[in-house]
């Protein structure tokens, strides 16, 4: 079984370059009557292009990874075209709710009630790995009958630096607040059956700063900035900036700027997050001296470099599914516990 999962896990890696996906709702918020139908909007563009569309979803929670977040709605085009489309509403959204155009994915939904206020989501997915360049997430504040107090934020979505140097990345705030948040995600990781974690991903904490006294524990109360261990590399100022210090290749990634107030009425309204994509430059591959193939990345496990005969592009592929590594032996990626040092744990020779 293992055997055909390494190959199925290569074929999609070979499918795709790395793919950068961005989406953007185009609104803050939306104040609709009781009774009536609300469409909200929803558009994204990713680079390079990829022959399989991707996931949609539509997420009505205060965050994609939100415990108590709904699904709404999830679908996807089949590779065969002459399949058509997967679609599926979740809930009484299944009576009530459309979407037209995968390509567009606006929702349409209708019969609205009190019930509906709060913070939707959509959210896109490369088909393959599910890496995190290639998934992205914008929010849009619904307000039933009368608008309400919220939030929102939005970050610059592609930001570079070369390996060693420091990057600042700012937080654009409205509303008010009493909480910034930095995350790096999503992680789709194998080692859990959460579906949220599995199928939405799940988001690491990088730290955050409290405008307020957040008691973690009895008697333990603090304000202002608090970094995480795994991300004691980073800073985060009173205005929202998260600072890296001396980038690695490694601290490329997607990283999203919440701000939330912590008591708010609503709390989908009270909490919004945006993220950008960091790259840091450092090695570079080039195929035009090298025999078709697949190289390692000696920077980044999860990766490798593909040149296809008579094609002058330098292919940068991803393994997939965060757990899987690039096996310079053998040349395919299989888990880090079938593969030697220093990418894997094996001892095997």
């Amino acid at each position: 079984m293992m055997k055909i999962f390494v190959f199925f896990a290569v074929v999609l890696s070979i499918a795709y370059a790395e793919v950068v996906t961005t989406v953007n709702v185009s609104k803050a918020k939306i104040t609709a009557n009781s009774g009536s139908s609300v469409t909200l909007p929803c558009g994204f563009d990713m680079q390079p292009d990829q022959q399989q569309p991707p996931i949609i979803y539509w997420i009505k929670g205060v965050s994609v990874d939100d415990p108590a977040a709904e699904i709404v709605f999830k679908g996807y085009k089949y590779w065969n075209e002459s399949l058509g489309e997967y679609r599926q509403f979740f809930g009484d959204y299944e009576k009530r709710a459309s979407v037209v155009d995968l390509e567009n994915p606006s929702i349409k939904i209708g019969s609205l009630s009190s019930a509906d206020e709060g913070r939707f989501w959509c959210m896109v997915a490369e088909w393959s790995g599910r890496q995190q360049e290639g998934t992205d997430a914008d929010s849009i504040a619904l307000m039933i009958d009368s608008s309400k107090s919220y939030v929102d934020t939005y970050v610059s979505k592609n930001i570079s630096v070369e390996q060693g140097n420091n990057i600042a990345m700012s937080c654009n705030k409205a509303g008010s607040y009493d909480t910034i948040t930095w995350y790096e995600g999503p992680f789709h990781r194998s080692d859990t059956d959460n579906f949220t974690h599995t199928e939405i991903g799940q988001y690491d904490k990088v730290g955050a700063y409290y405008f307020y006294n957040q008691c973690e524990s009895a008697g333990v109360c603090s304000n202002g900035e608090k970094i995480e261990p795994s991300f004691s590399q980073f800073g985060i100022s009173s205005s929202g900036v998260l600072t890296l210090t001396n980038a690695n290749i490694d601290d490329s990634g997607r990283y999203w700027c919440e701000i939330s107030k912590h008591n708010g009425a609503n709390m989908e309204l009270q909490t919004c997050r945006s993220s950008t994509q960091l790259t840091v430059t450092g090695f570079t591959f080039d195929c035009s001296n090298q025999v078709p193939g697949s190289y390692p990345d000696p920077e980044d496990c999860s990766m490798y470099y593909e040149c296809v005969a008579g094609d002058p592009i330098t292919y940068h592929r991803s393994c997939g599914y965060d757990g899987l590594v690039f096996d310079p032996v053998n040349l395919y990626c299989d888990w880090a516990a079938n593969v030697p040092p220093p990418c894997g744990v094996s001892s095997l020779p």
